[in-house]
């Protein structure tokens, strides 16, 4: 069983002089237990290729200190955190369930020791005067092996960690000062290395994003090949990293690896004219399915996000208590319902092969090799105009008509909101696809932030007028949002108000919100064609002639 702890902690470099010096029990305004001490070991494992260490991710099988076992570390976002798994009777075979955990990132390969930690660790207890402890201050003594290289390491260094992510911020900064002044005076200094593991590894100045070629030291990019091999192995390894956070249930997770499906779509969908077709093709389709799912999982956080914001804001109030029971209960099971979806998706052979077929493309020399006559700076001006024109495209173009009925051809959502949205005087077909030509236009405008998000990370500039011309995109595609956004509130409302009139309760709270969020989206669907229209015209002009 995994048992899951946030980790909310200051690290600091010290020598053993100034270790020595160190006066704990001179922390002002609260209690310095006495000290325990403890001898850990270590092992540290990766895949041959550093894989976990690039997702910020560390697997460990430690033994000593008081929570022996295999324990992964890692930052998803803004936050640390650490999971617990218990140790077998056989202490070095990893837990199938902590293997299952990692196989987004590991792809099944095999994982070896990278490394050998051996922490002579003082630990003092802080408390308040009343006795709740806050904080643990760790003052380690690191002997470390580098298992490859065979480099061994020493030195020593102190930590802050909270006892609880429940203290307030003051009560967080209150606990944190106080330590620091004690350290401080000692000639403590604020760490430059995020973790043991990198400075065992010979790591500890390397960029915590090493994704990012300008921040990790890595060479820009000096061909279109380049560019786009960087821009595809730096999403994919994202999207990995990602997976593994769906799978831990962090926070905003389901987002996030949203976002990367959708950003390597993109890349592949601009770059289409300098991958083989039937490649890129295929992995856009896929990519499409991953997101879809995501999408379905995603749309119901968001609508959570939104009942929340109407129930506590505007409609504070003139809601009964059982009413907002009740909504929030649909929105948790809603939300549930998803989650286990995406698990599934997850853990299904075609999502690791997908993931696998993602890799290989890094390791593969003839990948994007039609763009490797051009500069990197041409290569970046061609995709961006790609993604650019692509807009235009979308925002211009007539309907799909079916052959043999000679109806326009609209999705299922579309056909489902213009249902319930059409006047009497209304088509329905004709308001579907409306908003079917609204949400393509704006896909396309959130491809071009993607492919310039992606470029800038691959540190390439495509020119100023398409990186003006990429801003305006951005700008319009923030405001297109709320109308997506009140869409899938709608659809969500929709759906409860069924669910409630089939088991008998009150529909009254889902009426009245259904009613008002109907009406807002009618009025962003007529603000609508303005804003495409002003974009095209923003892009047109910025565009060079030839596009």
């Amino acid at each position: 069983m995994a048992q899951h702890q946030w980790e909310i902690e200051r690290k600091y470099d010290l020598s053993p002089e100034q270790a020595a010096k160190l006066k704990p029990h001179k922390i002002k305004g609260f209690t310095v237990g006495e000290p325990a001490i403890h001898d850990m070991t270590a092992a540290y494992y990766d895949t041959e290729d550093y894989a976990l260490s690039a997702a910020n991710v560390a697997v460990r099988c430690r033994a000593g200190g008081g929570d022996d076992g295999w324990h992964v570390k890692y930052k998803a976002g803004k936050v640390r955190g650490e999971l617990h798994y218990e140790p077998l009777k056989s202490s070095d075979r990893m837990p199938a369930v902590l293997r299952r955990t990692l196989v987004g990132i590991t792809l099944g390969e095999r994982l070896s020791p990278v490394a050998t930690i051996n922490t002579q660790r003082t630990e003092y207890p802080i408390s308040t005067e009343d006795g709740q402890q806050h904080a643990v201050l760790c003052v380690d003594f690191v002997r470390a092996r580098d298992e490859r290289s065979g480099v061994d390491r020493e030195w020593s260094e102190c930590e802050t960690e909270l006892s609880s992510h429940t203290l307030s911020k003051k009560e967080s900064k209150a606990v944190f000062t106080a330590v620091e002044d004690v350290l401080f005076k000692a000639g403590a200094v604020h760490s430059s290395s995020p973790a043991k593991i990198a400075r065992a590894l010979g790591q500890d100045t390397v960029s915590a994003e090493p994704q990012r070629a300008k921040d990790s030291g890595r060479d820009s990019p000096a061909t279109g090949q380049d560019v786009l091999n960087a821009m595809c192995e730096s999403l994919t390894r994202q999207l990995q990293h990602w997976d593994f956070a769906v799978r831990i249930g962090s926070e905003d997770s389901v987002h996030q690896m949203r976002v990367r499906s959708r950003a390597l779509r993109s890349v592949l969908h601009a770059s289409r004219d300098y991958i083989p077709k039937q490649v890129g093709g295929d992995l856009e389709n896929r990519l499409k399915t991953l997101a879809r799912a995501l999408s379905d999982a995603r749309d119901e956080e968001v609508a959570a996000e939104q009942l929340h914001e109407r129930l506590d804001g505007e409609f504070q109030g003139q809601i009964t208590a059982s009413a907002r029971q009740d909504l929030f209960a649909a929105s948790e099971t809603s939300i549930a319902d998803a989650a286990r979806v995406v698990r599934r998706m997850l853990e299904s052979p075609e999502h690791l092969q997908l993931l696998t077929d993602l890799r290989a493309l890094s390791r593969d020399s003839s990948f994007g090799e039609q763009a490797a006559h051009l500069s990197a700076k041409k290569f970046a001006k061609a995709v961006m105009s790609t993604a650019l024109t692509d807009v235009i495209h979308q925002a211009t173009a007539e309907p799909t008509v079916d052959s043999q009925t000679g109806r326009a051809e609209v999705s299922e959502l579309g056909a489902e909101l213009s249902e319930r949205l059409a006047l009497a005087n209304e088509d329905s077909v004709d308001l579907a696809v409306y908003f079917d030509h609204l949400h393509d236009a704006r896909k396309a405008i959130k491809s071009v932030r993607y492919v310039s998000d992606a470029l800038d990370r691959a540190d390439v500039e495509p020119g100023k007028k398409r990186s003006k011309a990429a801003s305006y995109a951005k700008d319009y595609q923030d405001e297109l949002g709320s109308l997506t956004d009140c869409a899938v509130m709608e659809h969500w409302l929709a759906r409860v108000a069924r669910n409630f009139q089939r088991t008998g309760k009150d529909r009254y709270a889902v009426g009245l919100l259904h009613g008002i969020e109907m009406a807002s989206l009618r009025a962003r669907l007529a603000d609508a064609p303005e804003l495409i229209s002003d974009l095209v015209a923003d892009i047109r002009r910025e565009l060079p002639s030839e596009n």
